[in-house]
């Protein structure tokens, strides 16, 4: 009868937990205030700088929005209901619109409906945006003179490729793409068997998710993508540029004359998404006739393995801003194959209408040509890479010598490694007065702005530099004890600039200032909404790696705590990088003045909890001269790991038997390795991650070699190869429709069950409707809730006396520990 009883209790138990473990869940108060607090605005500047438009973010959407009808095709997310893309990237709730004149400000919103791609007309008559709702997307205008809203289309439009949408230079019109009724449309083939062919051509491609996948997807793809691109008029007159067909980029020239449109059409890839396909480029004219085919793109679906290796065919494809209707693109010089050795890699071709010449060649460069920036006088910034050095520089020709006895050679501006934040020149400023805009020179110099990185931290500047020279002069910069950031130079004479500014107790604002008289007019404030981190330490930490490489991470201590009071448990959090120079890999990129926004994907939270938190920890993996960085990536990932908790235990401000670590996706690996082929941590968090590198055999992050040509790599890289390892609690959290490369949901249920089966301590946590980055709050607050119940029971022991500490009267303001 006891037995029984037991028996029934048991069952009534698991039946308890079950239920519990099959319901969002909501974590303690203070972190569920960082779920709760204000997205900082996007902006938009008229071209006549008179007006600034504010765009408000949308909040988390729920559960529910996410779980809403959607077709996943060709790397696409796509809601058939309004032809529209089911989970955009940025959505607004409403515009404030700013006259910067006066400051008087008015709210523009659309019931119901989300706002995207904002824009100001280049007359800075009208702001238009798109409007999407659960049935169409259309597009509306606001004129600031009259103050009337309108919308302009008179059927839906067609956003699957985004909400995109083109002005006129003159603002007498806006090219865009209209839906297709769907009774003109073939129906879909009945369901049949997925076949996929290899016929002898290497194509090592990644391994992505949401592809096409048979007949049906074919069709479904061609269905949803087809649109009518068109031109419209301001009073509603529209004027259809060819016949339908899957639009997936257009552009006007600067005269408005000519129209370019890239349409894909069959065979679709099963391999690669939608933007790999291979595509058409074609020529139109403002009469929507079209005139000529200029181009054909290969599909990347064959392209060469490696970094530098790009499809053949054109790309960088676009209109001449100096020129009224003049084609510019790049070509490769080597088919496109990086990894074979060649004198010259691309060159960029320049072709005038009517379009019936050969194109000329502008230059040829030996590394591959990533960037085309135009400037006024015919100066050409031209970018280029190279990925095996991890190098990239930046060139001036002056094109409008070419041909002449005075023409040059490019001229070198400034070369650095990829990842090298000192000597980043920044942002070109462009004339915004011009239509399209060019980058500025003034007196032989131009402008450019950037964060000011170095080893005391950022300090942003704005820069003249002298096209020959090359000398720089500094005519802003940010203040001493403020972190302050261009956000538009209005004008440079009389220095005129929108900035943003903040500092250590400060969230961000925007402030209008004029240097030279001292003026400033506030723009907008962001709110302070996070009283429960109110006094909240910081400190950036500088310490050595075992081999003397110089290493730094964010130390961030609860408001009330005193070292003592005993070391605190800690969470580290950290993302693995790979650099081939080990002076870059010791960069800092920090600034004492910045204000702390604490996102709810990261580990700050838990500062709340009692927890030391050690953010952006320092993971350099580095490969000097012919040695590969991944080629010793465990070894150095433990070092690194070692020296952070070292430098740390030895402030005594945490206790080194009380570790955790957390990390996503990339990151994510970085944890079930540090777990496996360690005994640092108590246990880890590891979200949306891969860890077996056998499914991910065409490369990942920068490795670039394939799993035939370094198996041992790949073996020795995979957790999931040393799952019996892994002695310590594992939380594993995934997207159950994650669509980011290599990261599919399985890889987290296998390393699972493989902990499981060995008999190791883990949870795995699939999350509905979410993708590689989590966006419904229900998701974030039960996220949050998992790590914070993993944290309290596998990391930070029952101390009365210390939690009482951290729970005491906070102090004013955020300060830096000595």
């Amino acid at each position: 009868m006891h037995t029984l009883k037991y028996l029934m209790a048991a069952l009534i138990l698991l039946s308890s937990l079950h239920a519990t473990a099959s319901d969002y869940q909501r974590p303690s108060a203070p972190l569920q205030q960082v779920l709760e607090q204000t997205k900082m605005v996007d902006t938009r500047l008229a071209r006549d700088a008179r007006h600034i438009a504010l765009l408000h973010p949308q909040t988390h959407p729920s559960i529910h929005e996410l779980a809403q009808s959607e077709k996943k095709l060709a790397g696409l997310r796509i809601s058939p209901d309004n032809l529209a893309q089911s989970r955009p990237k940025k959505r607004y709730q409403f515009i404030t619109l700013i006259n910067l004149d006066n400051n008087k400000r008015l709210t523009i919103q659309q019931q119901g409906a989300n706002i995207a791609n904002v824009q100001f007309s280049p007359d800075s008559q009208y702001l238009s945006y798109i409007a999407i709702t659960p049935r169409a997307v259309d597009l509306y205008l606001y004129q600031l003179a009259s103050g009337q809203t309108r919308r302009l289309n008179a059927s839906p439009l067609n956003a699957v490729f985004g909400a995109k949408y083109q002005w006129q230079h003159d603002s007498k019109a806006i090219v865009t793409t209209f839906a297709v009724p769907q009774d003109k449309q073939a129906p879909l083939a009945d369901i049949g068997p997925n076949i996929s062919h290899a016929l002898g051509e290497k194509a090592p491609r990644r391994t992505y998710q949401d592809l096409i996948q048979n007949q049906q997807d074919e069709q479904a793809f061609k269905q949803l993508t087809t649109s009518q691109l068109a031109i419209i008029t301001l009073d509603g007159q529209r004027t259809n540029v060819g016949q339908p067909q899957i639009n997936s980029h257009f552009a006007l020239s600067p005269n408005d004359q000519y129209l370019i449109a890239k349409q894909i059409h069959a065979p679709y890839s099963y391999i690669v998404k939608y933007y790999d396909f291979a595509q058409q480029v074609e020529l139109f004219g403002r009469d929507g006739q079209h005139i000529k085919t200029l181009g054909h793109i290969d599909s990347g679906e064959f392209r060469a393995a490696g970094a530098d290796s790009v499809s053949g065919g054109p790309r960088l494809i676009h209109w001449r801003p100096d020129q009224p209707d003049t084609l510019v693109f790049v070509l490769p010089l080597d088919n496109g194959d990086g990894e074979q050795p060649a004198a010259l890699r691309d060159e960029v071709l320049n072709w005038p209408a009517p379009f019936t010449q050969v194109p000329q060649t502008l230059l040829q460069m030996p590394w591959r040509i990533n960037d085309l920036d135009w400037a006024e006088q015919g100066q050409l910034f031209v970018t280029e890479n190279n990925a095996n050095k991890k190098q990239e520089r930046v060139s001036i020709l002056d094109v409008s010598l070419l041909g002449t006895d005075n023409a040059k050679p490019a001229n070198l501006w400034y070369q650095k490694a990829q990842r090298d934040t000192y000597k980043a020149p920044g942002k070109l400023y462009r004339d915004r007065q011009q239509v399209p805009a060019l980058v500025d020179i003034t007196q032989g110099k131009f402008s450019h702005y950037g964060i000011g990185a170095s080893a005391k931290g950022y300090r942003p500047f704005l820069k003249q530099t002298h096209l020959d020279t090359k000398e720089a002069k500094i005519i802003w910069q940010s203040a001493n004890d403020k972190l302050e950031q261009v956000k538009y130079v209005i004008s440079l004479s009389p220095l005129k600039l929108i900035i943003k500014r903040e500092d250590s107790i400060t969230p961000p604002h925007l402030v209008l200032i004029e240097p030279h008289t001292g003026s400033e007019q506030l723009l907008y404030q962001a709110d302070n909404e996070l009283a429960a981190y109110k006094g909240m330490t910081r400190q950036l930490v500088n310490y050595q790696r075992a081999d003397g490489l110089p290493l730094s991470g964010m130390l961030y201590l609860p408001a009330g705590y005193d070292k003592s009071q005993g070391p605190l448990p800690l969470l580290m959090w950290a993302y693995p990088r790979e650099y081939k120079d080990a002076k870059v890999a010791a960069q800092v990129n920090y600034s004492v003045h910045q204000y702390q926004g604490i996102s709810a994907k990261g580990p700050l939270p838990f500062v709340a909890q009692g927890f030391a938190v050690f953010d952006k920890v320092a993971m350099p993996i580095v490969g000097q001269g012919h040695v590969q960085p991944n080629d010793s990536f465990r070894s150095q990932l433990v070092a690194n790991a070692k020296a952070a908790i070292d430098i740390l235990s030895g402030m005594g401000v945490a206790d080194p038997d009380r570790v955790a670590i957390g990390g996503h996706s990339y990151g994510a690996f970085m944890v079930a390795n540090l777990l496996a082929h360690s005994d640092l941590f108590k246990a880890g968090i590891a979200r949306s991650g891969a860890y077996n590198r056998s499914l991910t055999p065409f490369g990942f992050q920068y490795e670039k070699r394939n799993y035939w040509e370094a198996p041992d790599l790949y073996q020795q890289m995979s957790p999931f190869t040393h799952a019996d390892k892994i002695d310590e609690p594992l939380l594993l959290i995934h997207g159950e429709m994650d669509a980011n490369s290599g990261t599919y949901p399985m890889q987290s249920s296998r390393l699972f069950n493989a902990i499981r089966g060995l008999g190791g301590t883990a949870k795995l946590v699939m999350l509905p409707y979410e993708s590689h980055s989590y966006a419904a709050k229900e998701s974030l607050q039960h996220m949050l809730w998992e790590q914070q119940q993993w944290l309290e029971q596998y990391v930070k022991p029952i101390n009365a006396g210390i939690d009482k500490a951290h729970s005491a009267e906070a102090p004013e303001s955020i300060e830096s520990l000595e």
